[in-house]
């Protein structure tokens, strides 16, 4: 089985654009251990999200999994079981057929859509990270790496930073949130 934890797209890769403010607050250890957007966008999705009791039937092609409980999952593209380390993510989550969540991450960062809301996370210079809300506010720190000592999530994982966690095998697939409310937001299990 591959666990693997996703946490900023770009960490550690030298980003050439540049990045000076553009407006942005700052992106400290008191806005990861506050309510921030993140966490309350996350924490929307709570509701409509699959029960952590049941796991989805992943479908021979790929592209769904569907929960007996009427959650569906959508694959853009198509899933490949194991999936791979490098994997972009793309996928939307339904619930008795309205919508509930959609999540995108790849080199470009990570976008999250609750609600019609959306929180997105991307580079900020060489090292660093901008983090943007539904209102309009983004947040930005020229030095991601510092954000790790912050212990926002009580050491759960990476200083609170906003992110991803999954682990697959050749037969199941399984993702969540990272940097939430509560440390961790399941987003859904499924099986073949």
């Amino acid at each position: 089985m591959r666990i693997v934890l996703i946490v900023v797209v770009g960490l550690g890769l030298g980003f050439g654009c540049g990045g000076s403010g553009g407006g942005s607050s700052t992106l400290d250890c008191a806005w990861l251990g506050g309510d921030n957007c993140w966490k309350m966008t996350a924490d929307d999705a709570a509701a409509c999200l699959p029960p952590t009791t049941e796991t989805g039937v992943l479908s021979a092609d790929g592209k769904t999994c569907t929960y007996a409980s009427g959650a569906q999952v959508t694959f853009t593209p198509a899933l490949v079981l194991p999936v791979s380390n490098d994997a972009d993510w793309n996928f939307t989550i339904t619930n008795g057929g309205a919508d509930c969540l959609h999540f995108e991450n790849s080199m470009a960062g990570i976008k999250l859509v609750v609600g019609g809301h959306t929180v997105s996370e991307g580079p900020f210079g060489a090292t660093g990270l901008r983090i943007s809300c539904p209102d309009g506010t983004s947040y930005a720190n020229g030095n991601a790496f510092a954000l790790l000592d912050c212990n926002a999530d009580a050491g759960a994982s990476f200083g609170g930073l906003p992110g991803n966690s999954w682990s697959s095998s050749d037969t199941s697939v399984s993702v969540g949130l990272i940097g939430t409310s509560a440390n961790s937001v399941a987003l859904f299990d499924c099986q073949r």
